[in-house]
């Protein structure tokens, strides 16, 4: 059984750069991607979300096969996830490799990254603080 990898943004981002085939997943919530932004070009499939906050693995494999399904060898492509702080992309990354997924990893500091003193995010760590491309729309 292969292992989920892990990367902080930058090396996350330079793998996405390096090969062309591979897909970031955005794994956080409609809100999250609305709200707080998302990294560009990524895939937006929600781990969990309204109304039940529970995961749904059958469904979240089967959305990931919908939007990569088109690749000759769809569980070899490499699959980056990220979500806000690097958890729920983590428990979404052990699913996958649990179905066969073969090349997943997942950014350890998310998207807005880790707590800080204060209780907030986006000043520690995290694809947005580190500088890796995203918008907000």
């Amino acid at each position: 059984m292969s292992k989920l990898a892990q990367y902080l943004p930058k090396k996350a981002f330079e793998h996405l750069q390096e090969n062309p085939d591979s897909v970031l997943i955005d794994v956080r919530t409609e809100a999250e991607n609305k709200f707080v932004g998302r990294p560009l070009d990524c895939i937006f499939v929600p781990w969990v979300d309204e109304p039940d906050w529970e995961p749904h693995p059958n469904d979240f494999i089967a959305a990931i096969k919908r939007f990569i399904g088109e690749r000759e060898q769809v569980l070899d492509t490499e699959i980056i996830l990220i979500c806000r702080s690097g958890y729920r992309s983590d428990d979404a990354g052990r699913c996958l490799i649990n179905n066969g997924f073969t090349n997943v990893s997942h950014v350890v500091s998310g998207f807005e990254g880790d707590l800080d003193e204060q209780d907030q995010r986006g000043n520690v760590n995290g694809w947005r603080h580190d500088g890796m491309p995203w918008n907000q729309c």
